[in-house]
Formats: C-alpha cells, sequence, structure tokens
C-alpha cells in the first residue's frame, strides 16, 4: 500500500522543516491490525512524525540536506520499538520527497545554500571532466613518447646492422682486393697495395658525385698534389720561371 505524509520537524539548530513523503506498506497479521487499532494508516503517520522528529532534532539543517535519505531510512529500520509488528503491518520504505523551510525568510536562506550547493557541485563536476580530459592527454603523450622511443630503438637497431653489414662487405672487398694482388704481384708490398686500394675507392666516390650536383673537395694531401715556385732571381729582381730572357 501506498500513502503519502507531510509534517513539520526541526533541526538542532533551530530551523523549522515541512517534510513531504510517502510509505510503501503492507498489511501481514489482519487480526493483529484489528485487534490492536481502528486507524492503522494514523498510527504509522504519527508513529513516523514521532521518529522524524527525533531524528532531525539530532543534526543540524547542513546535515540534514546532505543525508535526508539516510535519516529516512532510520525511521523505520532501526525502529527497536514491536511497534509496527503489534499492529500486523510492515513497512517495506520511507521515502523523503521534498522539503522547504516553514518560515518564508529562512526558506530563502535555505534556496541560496541548495543554488550554492548546486553550483559547487557543478564546478567540482565541471574540474573533474576538465582533469579527466588533461590525464587523457597526458597518458596519450606518455603513450606516443613510448612509440616513438621504440621506433628510435628499431631504427637504431636496423642502422646498426646495416651499417655492419656495410663493414663486412667492405671489409670482404678490401680481403680480395689485396689477396688478388699478393698472388698476381706478389713482390708488391702491403703499403703500396694499401695506397692503390684507396685511390681506387677515391675514383669510386668521384663517379658516384658526378652523378648528381654534389660537389666534392679534396685537400692537396688527397689529391697528391704539390705546388712548386719556379719564380728565381735576377739582378733586376725577381721573375717568373717562364719569363723569356
Amino acid at each position: 500500500m501506498y500513502m503519502s505524509f507531510e509534517f513539520n520537524c526541526r533541526t538542532n539548530d533551530n530551523v523549522e522543516l515541512v517534510l513531504e513523503g510517502s510509505f510503501f506498506w503492507e498489511i501481514s497479521d489482519l487480526e493483529a491490525m484489528v485487534r490492536f487499532t481502528n486507524d492503522t494508516t494514523g498510527d504509522i503517520c504519527n508513529h513516523a512524525r514521532s521518529r522524524f522528529i527525533e531524528l532531525v532534532s539530532k543534526v543540524t539543517l547542513q546535515e540534514f540536506m546532505t543525508k535526508f535519505n539516510e535519516i529516512a531510512e532510520q525511521v523505520h529500520q532501526n525502529d527497536n520499538t514491536n511497534f509496527y509488528t503489534q499492529r500486523g503491518v510492515k513497512i517495506h520504505s520511507l521515502e523523503v520527497t521534498a522539503y522547504h523551510c516553514a518560515e518564508a525568510s529562512t526558506a530563502l536562506i535555505l534556496e541560496e545554500i541548495i543554488q550554492e550547493t548546486t553550483n559547487r557541485m557543478n564546478r567540482f563536476q565541471q574540474q573533474e571532466s576538465e582533469n579527466e580530459v588533461q590525464l587523457k592527454q597526458i597518458r596519450g603523450d606518455i603513450e606516443e613518447e613510448k612509440a616513438r622511443g621504440e621506433l628510435i630503438k628499431i631504427q637504431t637497431e636496423n642502422s646498426n646492422a646495416k651499417s655492419k653489414m656495410e663493414g663486412l662487405a667492405e671489409a670482404e672487398r678490401v680481403r680480395s682486393f689485396l689477396s688478388g694482388l699478393v698472388e698476381g704481384l706478389p713482390e708488391m708490398d702491403t703499403d703500396k697495395a694499401i695506397s692503390m686500394w684507396r685511390t681506387l675507392r677515391k675514383e669510386d666516390a668521384l663517379k658516384a658525385v658526378a652523378k648528381g650536383n654534389t660537389r666534392l673537395y679534396f685537400t692537396p694531401t688527397d689529391a697528391n698534389l704539390s705546388i712548386e715556385n719556379h719564380e728565381h732571381f735576377r739582378e733586376n729582381g725577381w721573375v717568373a720561371g717562364d719569363e723569356s730572357k
């Protein structure tokens, strides 16, 4: 069965409230109900009112606003009397559906408190949403950096492996070249053979450069160049080597 109620009670900080709510109950023992009372709904409502007055008087308005549902549960769940069993009824639930201050001035203050509480909760939820977005962004950045680090690691390993393979191939070419020279020209010493190999490698480098627009600069040592001065001194001064007498 369903039954609504409305009654006044006062908080510990002397704020008079008007509570509105509802009961859901059933008859568990018809004989006991008929024998004990002829106004079951009135008894239930009055008993609930007494319990509400008792519990609400122990809390402030602020406390009531945050846990009025808990207080409503305590009204019937923590009732240690045999009030309901004597009357053959069972309460399934008791809920506070609304409340307001009995005095208009206090109601205005309560409305401001509720509005501020709502605004604070909205700001808190907004901040939580912003924090969640930032956290996801940070996690995304972390995953991106991890992936980039793995990519760099793989690229480095591949580059090292490629360089190693190229080095081994170059060493094999040098070994084959020097072995061929030793077999074909046994009188040639090792230093001269190495110098010949270096000359051939320079030729390969020049061919590679010639295919593009790249410029290659050689030092006199690399090009095996020497600069000679053919000027000589005469009585009338210095003259170039190719000047006619």
